[in-house]
């Protein structure tokens, strides 16, 4: 095989390693399809008080994807599903697209990209797949928030379902406007996509004429160029919605939820495939944003590793889940 079918046949495979046991769906988990999007459902132990959605990375689908995470015991000896037992898990399935770099081979992605490696080449590929998605995706929230209540519905994915789930995060506007924040947002191994474009369009005219890395100083209490983070976080929403072909929202209307939000995101130190310098610069731009980000990394390949990762999302989860609770008992 010459190097450049090596390239393609590394680029075209699941996320998942094939190394990875099996883990058979049981009788009460179900597959279905949804706005046009096939998704594994697994339903909550007890009564359903919250949801998670999570995307797959490139070439693998909601199946194969979600119940090896859910499987495996935490460091409590629990699982998942068992440790957030009225917990809806939703997972899925993006639809095939053809990979523009590769013959136009169709596989399974959220939207088509060039090089993951550098994902600004040629990010005109990734509109349309990112504009589709985020509508679907959007309306499968708008589901599960009119259920549990936006606070009590998780958003994320793993590689490109972090990317995809990063920019849904960004662009999403609640139909009800109290719901001022989702659960929060978990993201492994993943990129934030159109990364220069959006800090372009949110901080060039703030920092016009200014030679310094625009983020060489805390955002936190601080103003540039009489701009607050206000306007950058608007900025940035609009920026995302408009690449999904969403109405921009204006300065004096209720503020996207992300704002709000807290984010853990988390990276192998020896991930091959999705380099763990992007996963760096999303959390640089999402801390700009003054977004309240916790980052961890582990010694571990283009997956999650456990128990250590499924350790701290779940104390991640735990901890929002009682500062709702507060929030709603205050």
């Amino acid at each position: 095989m010459d190097a450049s079918s090596e390239e393609a046949g590394d680029a075209l495979s699941s996320d998942q390693p094939s190394s990875f046991p099996s883990t058979v769906i049981g009788p009460q988990d179900i597959t279905k399809k949804k706005h046009g999007l096939p998704f594994l459902s697994i339903p909550p132990i007890s009564t359903h008080t919250q949801t998670i959605i999570l995307l797959h990375g490139r070439g693998s689908n909601g199946p194969r994807f979600g119940p090896p995470l859910v499987s495996p015991q935490l460091s409590c000896g629990n699982t998942l599903t068992q440790e957030f037992p009225g917990m809806k898990f939703i997972f899925p399935t993006a639809k095939k697209r053809r990979a523009m770099r590769f013959n136009r081979t169709p596989i399974n992605q959220w939207f088509d990209v060039w090089s993951v490696d550098e994902p600004s080449e040629k990010e005109e590929l990734q509109y349309d797949g990112i504009c589709e998605t985020s509508r679907l995706l959007n309306i499968i929230i708008q589901e599960e928030a009119r259920v549990v209540g936006l606070r009590n519905v998780f958003l994320g994915g793993l590689s490109q379902g972090c990317a995809m789930g990063l920019h849904v995060f960004l662009n999403y506007l609640p139909e009800n406007l109290s719901d001022d924040s989702f659960g929060g947002f978990i993201g492994m191994s993943g990129w934030l996509p159109l990364a220069r474009p959006l800090q372009e369009n949110v901080w060039s005219s703030t920092d016009a004429g200014d030679d310094d890395d625009p983020f060489a100083e805390p955002l936190e209490g601080s103003e540039r160029g009489g701009e607050t983070p206000q306007t950058w976080q608007i900025r940035a929403a609009n920026f995302a919605r408009d690449i999904a072909d969403l109405p921009p929202l204006e300065m004096d209307t209720a503020l996207p939820p992300f704002i709000k939000t807290p984010v853990f995101l988390s990276h192998g130190r020896h991930d091959e495939k999705v380099k763990m310098k992007l996963g760096e610069e999303a959390r640089d731009v999402l801390v700009n944003l003054g977004l309240d980000v916790t980052w961890k990394d582990y010694e571990e390949g283009h997956w999650y590793k456990v128990p250590e990762q499924l350790d701290d999302i779940a104390n991640f989860i735990r901890k929002r889940t009682v500062d709702v609770a507060k929030d709603r008992n205050s």
